[in-house]
């Protein structure tokens, strides 16, 4: 990969945002600047332990995503919710056959008024279909020829369910599909901030806040949050990074001027630099 050459971002970009900033502050923050090797880097022991690894509300997020995607499999499972999404299919469109209950079973028992699930078990007339299907008060029989409703290998006693929580069985997949979307986009930015930081262009960044982020937790004090802003051809971008410590901090030149790394594709895409 060849180098990204510096000269297009020189912090004169910002000069009018940076005109009250401290002269010190400045000249440290200009000083970092120069010395941020050239593209593609090798990001520092502490840029892999702040900013490429899971820290601050990222750790917590992707723990949190990562149960619920476990438990909610765990629940699919016991529930049988994956077969909901056969019910659905079903319902959008299905071939009819005439089929012979097997056998009953009670699928579960549900409180009082209100009657239990009965399971059948059920084979096509020609042998080519067999399967379980669920239906609360079931007046199922074995021997009892039924009307079978199939798509696919799927295949129901019209007026049943696959699964025996009915329909409201597939809301047991909202658990996991919460728990998926949640690492992914943790995964997703963790990658974004991973790629500034190793192909990224320097440039000085204002900072716009520093101190208590939204906390993701009840337990302990809430985490720091940095924000800053900066303008690349013209236009105006922003970032923000979050620790669970403002000491951990201590590698800004300032509190008011920084050194940020952005992707020169998309500018947007952009992280803190840390030596």
């Amino acid at each position: 990969m060849s180098s990204v050459p510096m000269d297009d971002s020189p912090p004169e970009h910002n000069r009018a945002a940076l005109a009250d900033v401290p002269a010190g502050d400045l000249e440290r923050a200009r000083a970092l600047l120069a010395s941020v090797p050239r593209a593609p880097r090798k990001p520092s022991k502490e840029a892999r332990r702040l900013v490429l690894a899971l820290a601050g509300p990222q750790r917590v997020t992707f723990y949190s995503s990562l149960g619920f995607l476990l438990v909610g499999l765990l629940l699919c499972a016991i529930f049988q919710a994956p077969r909901a999404v056969g019910d659905l299919l079903l319902d959008q469109h299905s071939l009819e056959v005439l089929g012979v209950v097997d056998s009953v079973e009670v699928g579960s028992r549900k409180r009082k008024p209100r009657p239990p699930v009965y399971c059948a078990r059920f084979h096509s007339e020609d042998g080519g279909l067999v399967g379980r299907s669920c239906e609360p008060g079931g007046s199922f029989q074995p021997g009892q020829r039924v009307l079978l409703e199939h798509r696919k290998g799927l295949a129901r006693i019209r007026g049943s369910t696959l699964t025996p929580m009915g329909r409201l069985g597939g809301l047991f997949l909202l658990f996991p599909l919460a728990g998926g979307v949640g690492l992914l986009l943790v995964l997703w930015t963790n990658h974004r901030e991973s790629r500034a930081a190793r192909v990224g262009i320097p440039i000085l960044a204002r900072v716009t806040y520093f101190g208590d982020a939204r906390s993701v937790s009840n337990k302990g004090p809430p985490p720091t949050e940095l924000r800053w802003s900066f303008i690349v051809r013209g236009e105006r971008y922003e970032g923000r990074f979050s620790l669970d410590y403002a000491s951990e901090f201590d590698f800004l030149p300032s509190r008011d001027v920084i050194v940020v790394l952005y992707d020169p594709a998309a500018p947007a895409i952009n992280t803190v630099y840390v030596p």
